[in-house]
């Protein structure tokens, strides 16, 4: 680790000495390591960086163990270099990332030519406004994460980082949990596990010739022969993907009126790329609106949570007036345009994407980057995209109440409403595609609602089949971002047979209970023991396990609500006072739940 190791021994010694006052005499003795709570993260990408940064505040001084399977600590997946190719965007800037101890524009400032240009950064350009490149993005958060372990030691923590270190199991023993390491190593005991292992993604997404179902790592891609390319997906990770493939085909270069050019190279160059989605459309360029966020004056968090108080009947349908009352309150101009009072839950989708529908999707793509830049340049804020953007989490607060009809109503249209909105894209990535489809060697096609992709018969590649026909790829690459997750897929296998982790369930019209995927969780992350009683200690703040419940939390922002989520709740498990600990003890002895599940609630 790129840490100062003179620096960390001196904070240790010092650490390490507890004074102690006798009358008017004070002695230094050593302070007992077992006095120490243990904490585990399992995962060092931001969620436990914001884990950790609000872990270290705590009074009691714990000892704190991060372990990461990658070879450097303090990135996490979305933006570790190899995994991620330079011309990958991050799509959040640094007025948008959550409190670190350096901000990204005060730490990109103070990095040398050398670092910047090799990122392709003009010094003059740095802006808290700009986007950068995400292996950019994962050397900020080393620095962040190093800087922490140096405050943290000095808080009188004892923190180490295990690099090339995989988890293999979480075992509960008695109130604590041991950690299994892939290898063999002795296992460890702690106090509390965060298992914050975030997006999850296949090593070797090649899974035959020519099909890859995940565009990481982009060193995979890299090895990509030229040919016909087929990109399932149409967001910005499906852009890395394309734009990644056309580096190694060709250059992107900006002429003097400003507009970015495509040349392709090579005499054997038979590129061609086709992107595909349900809808055929392409993303919103990244659009101004003042931060930090301005509050909705109908569709209120407190109004939403009062509405949810009385019950998941009808819930969508109410919490669906509540924004389109909202969205007509911001720009009744648009709310006219659109009809949107005709409009209902399982229609506004249709509706707000009415006017791309109604375009060519390059056509579409340049007159919106244009607006969106025209919008920049003068600091405009168009009032119904920032209505939509300002109650996504609003709306998400409620998506774990809804029935199973509702859930299911919800994530045909509605959703994708909220996710098109928040996830636009940097202008650079709409650039690059326009400019790789003026040159001729990419397309972007409409599925409809009936898709089937398969190699079988396929020496390589695979078919895609929809309604207008067959398609075939040399090579095929699934870039439709993280998959949901199921209990079943935690690979720990210690805690699903202890009964620790339970199956997410949405209860349906008839008051039964529908598993819907991901893992059950409280509001501090914490796994539901037959989805009702929290399992203290275990926090489980994996996104992949979150999405089926929370739709909209991804991203370096939710990362930090969960991770100061889980480190509060066990600064303030810590806090307790030591009666309340031995009442629960005692009204545990009382509870008939299974002994494997009791030990830990």
């Amino acid at each position: 680790m790129a840490i100062n190791a003179k620096k960390i021994r001196r904070v240790r010694q010092e650490r390490d000495r507890v004074d102690i006052v006798i009358g008017h005499a004070a002695r230094v003795v050593l302070q007992e390591p077992r006095m120490r709570k243990r904490v585990a993260i399992v995962g060092s990408g931001p969620t436990a960086l914001f884990a950790l940064q609000t872990l270290i505040t705590c009074s009691q001084s714990l000892n704190i163990v991060i372990f990461e399977s990658a070879e450097v600590a303090g990135k996490g997946t979305p933006y570790q270099r190899g995994i991620n190719a330079p011309t990958m965007l991050s799509n959040i800037p640094s007025i948008e990332i959550p409190s670190l101890p350096t901000t990204l524009v005060e730490w990109l400032s103070s990095q040398s030519n050398g670092y910047l240009t090799e990122a392709g950064i003009p010094r003059e350009e740095i802006s808290d406004r700009a986007f950068y490149p995400r292996v950019v993005i994962g050397d900020y958060f080393r620095a962040q994460f190093d800087e922490l372990i140096v405050r943290g030691t000095a808080a009188r923590h004892a923190i180490e980082v295990r690099e090339n270190c995989t988890v293999s199991d979480v075992i509960p023993v008695g109130p604590a949990f041991d950690i299994e390491i892939e290898g063999g190593a002795p296992r460890e005991s702690f106090d509390y596990v965060i298992v914050a292992t975030g997006h999850s993604f296949a090593q070797h997404p090649e899974t035959s010739p020519g099909y890859f179902d995940a565009p990481w790592p982009a060193t995979a891609l890299e090895t990509i022969s030229s040919g016909k390319i087929g990109i399932l997906g149409t967001s910005l990770s499906a852009i890395d993907a394309v734009v990644t493939l056309a580096a190694s085909f060709g250059r992107f270069n900006r002429k003097g009126d400003g507009n970015l050019v495509y040349t392709g190279q090579g005499t054997d160059n038979r590129l061609h790329i086709t992107m595909m989605s349900r809808k055929g459309l392409l993303p919103e360029a990244d659009f101004y609106f003042p931060i930090p966020y301005e509050q909705p004056k109908i569709c209120t968090a407190a109004v939403v949570e009062e509405r949810i108080i009385l019950g998941s009947s009808g819930l969508l349908d109410d919490v669906f007036d509540l924004f389109k009352a909202e969205l007509a309150m911001a720009d009744p101009d648009y709310a006219e345009r659109i009809k949107l009072d005709e409009l209902t839950a399982d229609t506004f989708a249709a509706a707000y994407y009415g006017v791309r529908d109604r375009r060519e999707p390059f056509e579409w793509a340049a007159t919106n980057l244009t607006e969106a830049k025209r919008n920049y340049a003068s600091k405009h804020t168009v009032a119904w995209r920032y209505a939509i953007l300002i109650t996504h989490e609003i709306i998400e607060s409620a998506v774990s109440y809804f029935t199973a009809d509702d859930l299911a109503r919800f994530n045909r249209s509605f959703k994708g409403v909220f996710a098109d909105d928040y996830a636009t894209v940097p202008h650079l990535s709409i650039e690059r595609l326009l400019a790789l489809h003026r040159a001729g060697y990419l397309e972007i096609v409409a599925l409809g609602d009936r898709a089937d992709v398969s190699a079988e018969g396929l020496d390589r590649g695979a078919r895609v089949t929809c309604e207008f026909g067959a398609m075939v790829f040399d090579t095929f690459i699934d870039a439709t971002g993280q998959k949901v997750l199921s209990a079943d897929d935690l690979p720990f296998a210690a805690l699903k047979d202890a009964g620790l982790i339970s199956p997410a369930l949405t209860v349906t019209p008839r008051g039964g209970r529908l598993r819907t995927g991901g893992i059950s969780v409280d509001d501090q992350c914490r796994p539901l023991v037959a989805g009702v009683r929290p399992v203290r200690r275990l926090y489980t703040p994996a996104v992949s396990y979150l999405l089926h419940k929370r739709p909209f939390v991804q991203g370096i922002t939710s990362a930090a609500e969960l991770g100061e989520t889980v480190a509060s709740s066990i600064i303030a498990d810590l806090a307790r006072p030591l009666r309340s600990r031995k009442a629960r003890r005692s009204r545990q002895k009382q509870d008939p739940a299974p002994a494997a599940a009791k030990e830990f609630t």
